[in-house]
């Protein structure tokens, strides 16, 4: 994934944090957070907020896609030079641009980056181990649901045949209820299916490239 670096005319560089290159390398750093990423245990999401006010700005179930969305809204725009720039400017700029070039071909022929796919992996691993406890818990509620819609279809029975029209009303709506329950947990552990397909597959992708 590839960084944004804006330039200022005293030769100050804006960009996002980012391993791929050593930044270390075009000067000393000042590092501050734009925005913190948490995971909504009631919404059942990884959230995006502002670090500084925590306005919600994006929301996802894959924690990795709101790392995406960070990259993709937060890189700053490029500052066009003008055309008066000082020759000092100039100077500073072309040097960390010869750096940064020089970088990315060191880089390129090495190959990926071994531990930033190790990190990958790790974060993989762990989005994995989170979906299997979420869908063991969409798995419960079905369950759940499928006892109670037959129970409920039990008492509707029950009640039309003695009588008790209370009591059927009753048994249709808790299985009329519980049917719902069940088709919504049937679609969310369909979703969770998908997305625990795509993850295996990448860290399969990562396996083979560490090996």
């Amino acid at each position: 994934m590839s960084s944004t670096l804006r330039f200022d005319q005293q030769g100050g560089i804006d960009c996002l944090y980012t391993e791929a290159v050593d930044l270390r390398a075009l000067g000393r750093l000042h590092v501050v957070r734009a925005t913190e990423i948490a995971f909504d245990p009631e919404e059942q999401r990884w959230e995006v907020r502002d670090a500084a006010f925590g306005k919600l700005l994006h929301a996802d179930p894959s924690r990795a896609a709101c790392l995406a969305w960070e990259y993709a809204n937060l890189q700053p725009a490029g500052t066009p030079v003008p055309p008066n720039t000082n020759s000092r400017s100039r100077s500073i700029m072309k040097k960390s641009i010869i750096v940064i070039l020089v970088l990315a071909a060191v880089l390129a022929a090495c190959g990926p980056d071994k531990a930033k796919l190790r990190a990958e992996l790790q974060s993989i691993d762990a989005e994995l181990a989170q979906i299997h406890a979420v869908a063991e818990q969409y798995r419960a509620r079905m369950s759940a649901a499928e006892f109670d819609a037959f129970i409920g279809s039990f008492a509707a029975g029950y009640g039309a045949v003695s009588g008790d029209y209370q009591l059927a009303g009753d048994g249709v709506g808790t299985a009329v209820e519980s049917a719902i329950q069940y088709d919504a947990s049937s679609i969310s552990l369909d979703q969770l299916k998908q997305r625990h397909e795509h993850l295996a597959k990448r860290r399969e992708e990562i396996v083979s490239q560490l090996d």
